[in-house]
């Protein structure tokens, strides 16, 4: 199964896990990790890189961020480097979903994130609109 490393601001990472695991139960092989105020960048990229360091070798290997250009994002780009993985920011409560019941179906972890993009493009609705077009 392919693992996913979530780098979030705040306490969002480990709470989006813990809303996305209420609707699809527990899940195996996701790792979080935070920055909160005042936390080191420098420290967080350490510990993102020493769990990475662990997966190495053959896993496969997902990586979510909350944030295009903030700094859980420009920590999981410094990474790229030197690790082997799929990077996708803009995670979002969906987005997880699809990661979760997606990556049952699939080992490839270019394919899941392809099929994850897919699925996340649609998960964002303007309910004025839909509720517009439902009554015509």
């Amino acid at each position: 199964m392919i693992h996913v490393i979530l780098i979030a601001h705040g306490d969002f990472a480990q709470s989006l896990v813990d809303s996305a695991q209420l609707i699809v139960g527990e899940q195996e092989r996701i790792y979080t990790y935070s920055l909160d105020l005042g936390d080191s960048v420098d420290q967080l990229k350490e510990d993102v890189a020493a769990e990475l360091e662990c997966l190495s070798g053959d896993a496969e290997i997902l990586m979510l961020t909350d944030l295009f250009s903030g700094s859980p994002f420009n920590v999981a780009v410094s990474l790229t480097q030197h690790y082997s993985f799929q990077h996708i920011t803009g995670v979002n409560l969906p987005l997880l979903l699809a990661v979760m019941t997606l990556r049952e179906t699939t080992d490839n972890v270019d394919e899941l994130s392809d099929a994850v993009m897919s699925e996340a493009k649609g998960s964002i609705i303007n309910v004025n609109d839909f509720l517009k077009e439902a009554d015509e």
